[in-house]
């Protein structure tokens, strides 16, 4: 079985790092989930006034507007088959502010008819974009989004999301750089920040409901 990238990739896949080839390849074959630990060096965006409109996405981890320097960071991947037997990885997010623990979620998933990856972004996952991805010359992968609708249906009016992310053999880390701008805001949210990833047996039991924790 080839993963979501790999079948959104092609051949293009093998470019990526041997690292990065074993992350983005997890498939709910294997029953193994990615955890990523590390440390974002700074998160940033929206200017301060318009931050707390920003607090309405809280509840369902779509958005937040909290900012800070040096934040805690985790992330969970959890490869498994959804309610409908679609291939589907869960992109489960923490940022421990000093005050409050902030999730950023989604679940990616392969879509065969127009062959890219359809991202459901936070814990209803009626919000969804679909992804454009590259494999950069240093083997990293490189994630846009084009377009987001409501429900798969009607066409907001939102940013626009990039991701960066490759692996540093030297520190045997990844580095992750995430943009989220909007046509008339400007950036909403950025940050970046590294972590290290370690790959654990999981069961069907410890898979959260569409692979998020609630």
């Amino acid at each position: 079985m080839q993963s979501i990238y790999h079948q959104a990739l092609g051949s293009e896949f093998h470019r990526l790092h041997p690292e990065m080839q074993k992350k983005y390849g997890l498939t709910s074959k294997q029953n193994l989930m990615a955890l990523g630990q590390g440390r974002m060096t700074e998160i940033r965006g929206m200017n301060p006034l318009l931050r707390p409109f920003l607090q309405a996405g809280v509840i369902d981890h779509l958005i937040f507007g909290e900012r800070g320097k040096n934040v805690p960071f985790t992330l969970e991947n959890f490869a498994y088959q959804d309610d409908q037997g679609r291939e589907t990885v869960s992109w489960i997010r923490r940022f421990f502010f000093p005050y409050a623990i902030r999730g950023f979620d989604a679940s990616m998933r392969y879509d065969e008819e127009k062959g890219t990856i359809v991202d459901d972004i936070g814990k209803s996952g009626a919000v969804q974009v679909e992804l454009d991805l590259h494999v950069t010359n240093e083997g990293g992968l490189f994630m846009k989004s084009k377009g987001m609708t409501y429900q798969g249906k009607v066409q907001l009016p939102g940013p626009h999301t990039s991701v960066y992310e490759h692996y540093d053999e030297e520190k045997e880390e990844f580095h992750v750089h995430v943009h989220v701008e909007h046509p008339v805001f400007g950036t909403v949210l950025m940050y970046e920040g590294t972590f290290y990833t370690e790959f654990l047996p999981m069961t069907y039991s410890n898979i959260p409901e569409r692979g998020i924790l609630v």
